[in-house]
């Protein structure tokens, strides 16, 4: 990954495709990854020459966006890393694929096939908006809502277990959790934390972890601005 060269950001994008730009303005990536593609929308916005969507089920016409640098495969995570593994690194890696903690613990997982020692992750989805929001099942989380009155479609899944998992078995990894301007994402950088120490250090544990539970245990998100937690793994991958 070359660093700190500028790269244009168009505009009208929506939160993710601005922030992932930013991040390309500043350090030049060359390879993005995008896992969880749907429409397109955070992809086809993303300033990166080589790019590489994967999702079971594109809903746009992504034929017409191929060219010998954007490459789209339409199966699921699964199989692309199956049949992929270690085939090509790249510099960002975005992860919205499917709203479970077992998927995105997948996912991240076999990336780490795709990666370097300047990779920066940005994970989708880890800040559920309410108890209902936290449901790993979308059908459900949804009926549930609704029979509380609620109104609101917002679905996160159990995502947000994932940052506890980085925390406490993943020390040689950095992390913050944007929170303004957007839908709350989490960055992971490869960065050694020195003030490492496990909270929960049990797989199982975190996988019965709740919506209460991550109120309760906020704090180990590393919430702050987005500018703020974009420049800290900037300036983190510069060194």
């Amino acid at each position: 990954m070359r660093k700190l060269a500028y790269m244009s950001t168009p505009t009208g994008l929506n939160h993710s495709a601005r922030r992932i730009n930013y991040l390309a303005a500043r350090l030049a990536p060359e390879n993005y990854l995008e896992v969880g593609v749907a429409a397109g929308t955070t992809f086809l916005g993303v300033n990166i020459h080589r790019k590489v969507a994967v999702d079971p089920r594109f809903r746009f016409e992504f034929t017409q966006h191929q060219s010998d640098s954007v490459s789209f495969f339409q199966v699921t995570s699964d199989k692309y890393f199956v049949e992929h593994a270690g085939t090509e690194k790249f510099d960002i890696i975005f992860l919205d694929g499917l709203h479970t903690f077992e998927q995105i613990f997948r996912d991240f997982c076999n990336s780490l096939l795709h990666c370097h020692d300047q990779t920066v992750w940005i994970i989708d989805d880890t800040i559920p908006s309410d108890v209902y929001s936290a449901i790993n099942d979308q059908r459900k989380a949804l009926q549930a809502r609704k029979d509380a009155g609620g109104q609101s479609s917002a679905w996160h899944g159990d995502v947000f277990k994932m940052v506890f998992v980085v925390h406490d078995f993943f020390p040689s990894f950095s992390y913050c959790t944007v929170i303004t301007k957007g839908n709350p994402q989490t960055l992971i950088w490869k960065q050694s934390r020195n003030d490492f120490q496990p909270m929960f250090n049990n797989l199982e544990t975190i996988s019965r972890l709740n919506y209460f539970d991550f109120k309760e245990n906020s704090p180990i998100f590393n919430l702050m601005p987005e500018e703020e937690g974009l420049d800290l793994a900037i300036a983190a991958l510069a060194r």
